[in-house]
């Protein structure tokens, strides 16, 4: 999916999202917009290149860790630990493709993510399923080239 389809399908799915960076030449863009799943309100920024996972990051409110918790300090993200990228599928298993539009799998995704931390800061437990350290790899899914 080119990277303007990819942009037209946020501006018609998610309005509050505004595109800060689309670079037609580089075949990439940056959305940011705020999202209220259940109880508090989030800032999100979703970045994407063809060719690449998209990467998404909650800007606002800071995350809170629980050091010591038995799901992680903070579960289900990537580093760099100062913005953490939030792990909203599994690459290796090819849950997400350059074929999929952002605005009907990534966006909702972090919806999801926000409700089980949410539910992780008042329950001490992750709801969201998703691999863990330790598990054992996924089977290895096929590589998918960009469009």
């Amino acid at each position: 999916m080119s990277i303007d389809r990819q942009n037209e399908a946020m501006r018609r799915l998610w309005p509050r999202f505004t595109v800060k960076g689309l670079n037609r030449a580089d075949r990439s863009a940056r959305w940011i917009g705020e999202v209220k799943p259940q109880f508090a309100r989030f800032t999100l920024e979703i970045r994407y290149s063809l060719g690449s996972f998209p990467q998404t990051r909650i800007l606002s409110p800071n995350l809170v860790r629980r050091p010591g918790d038995a799901e992680g300090a903070l579960p289900h993200v990537y580093p760099p630990a100062d913005a953490p990228r939030l792990c909203l599928f599994d690459p290796k298993a090819g849950e997400w493709t350059s074929k999929m539009a952002i605005a009907e799998t990534i966006v909702p995704w972090a919806l999801d993510w926000i409700a089980c931390y949410e539910w992780w800061l008042m329950a001490g437990v992750w709801r969201g399923g998703g691999r863990h350290a330790g598990d054992p790899p996924a089977e290895p899914a096929d590589v998918v080239h960009a469009e």
